[in-house]
């Protein structure tokens, strides 16, 4: 039910946006604005009445990522059906969001990584081995050297 509510969410924003982009600025805004608050409010009572912790926060998102992607696939193959529905931009918005969001838990620890100066140091280590670089031959790499055939 979480991944057909955020597409109608999704859905809510863009028409929202075709209809009241130009001529309406504030009751898009206005629309945004309660959305935002039904989304912060749904979350407090959850915390306080359901004594939700941020644990069972992240257990959700871990259920949801695959399970919206499934929904996403799917969507993709009844592609004419979404498309005549009129959801297919929705779908396209909603996919960006996944791959984007991938992106950004993919490469962050990498990034973040990368700033360490022993990741370096291991590297080199590893690279330079006797053991690992036996096959490799470093001195064509360092030349720019092509490999014959």
């Amino acid at each position: 039910a979480l991944p057909i509510s955020v597409v109608i969410m999704l859905k809510i924003v863009s028409m929202g946006r075709k209809k009241f982009s130009a001529d309406f600025q504030l009751m898009f805004r206005l629309l945004k604005l309660l959305l935002f608050i039904g989304f912060i409010s749904t979350l407090v009572v959850f915390f306080v009445f359901l004594h939700l912790t941020a644990g069972d926060i992240f257990v959700c998102l871990l259920a949801f990522f695959p399970t919206g992607w499934a929904f996403l696939l799917i969507a993709q193959a009844c592609r004419p059906f979404v498309q005549g529905i009129g959801m297919w931009s929705s779908i396209k918005a909603l996919a960006r969001g996944y791959e984007y969001l991938m992106g950004i838990i993919i490469f962050t620890p990498i990034a973040v990584l990368a700033w360490f100066p022993f990741i370096s140091e291991f590297q080199t280590r590893l690279l330079f081995n006797q053991a690992f670089s036996r096959g490799l031959q470093i001195q064509r790499i360092l030349a720019g050297g092509k490999k014959q055939k």
